[in-house]
């Protein structure tokens, strides 16, 4: 009789002791808004147009003190290959980040020799990491016509 109580105390206790972490909260992207102005007034997405970028990332965590971005970047990449980072923080530590970005594509360095061209391809990566390892990526492609 005291086996047939204690196995089912045992069990319980086993499940309560060794319970299940919670999965960690994610981040929250709360803007990426992206705004085109054809600079050259070609009508068409060229060296001569900027991008404004309007970005905020939250934690979501009721308790502030238990999640924080770590840190976070707004990089870019032509025709693949990395070409830079424009704006980032390594030991952010906060609970709210947000930036507002204007890109001139034409001021944009190049990851090597020449100049952009029809079809080149820009892609902007917006990356976070909080304290759990929980990470938030966006991105934007734009396509030189």
């Amino acid at each position: 009789m005291k086996n047939a109580f204690l196995l089912p105390a045992l069990l319980l206790s086993a499940l309560f002791f060794t319970g299940c972490d919670k999965d960690p909260d994610p981040l929250s992207l709360d803007t990426f808004d992206v705004r085109w102005y054809d600079d050259d007034q070609t009508g068409t997405q060229t060296p001569g147009d900027v991008l404004s970028f309007d970005i905020t990332i939250s934690t979501t965590d009721n308790d502030p003190d238990d999640q924080v971005i770590r840190e976070w970047e707004f990089s870019y990449t032509v025709n693949g290959q990395f070409a830079g980072v424009l704006i980032g923080d390594e030991n952010a530590d906060t609970n709210t980040v947000g930036a507002n970005i204007d890109v001139e594509i034409g001021n944009l360095l190049l990851p090597g020799p020449g100049q952009l061209h029809p079809g080149d391809v820009i892609e902007f990566r917006l990356w976070a990491i909080d304290n759990h390892g929980t990470e938030l990526e966006q991105f934007h492609r734009y396509v030189l016509e």
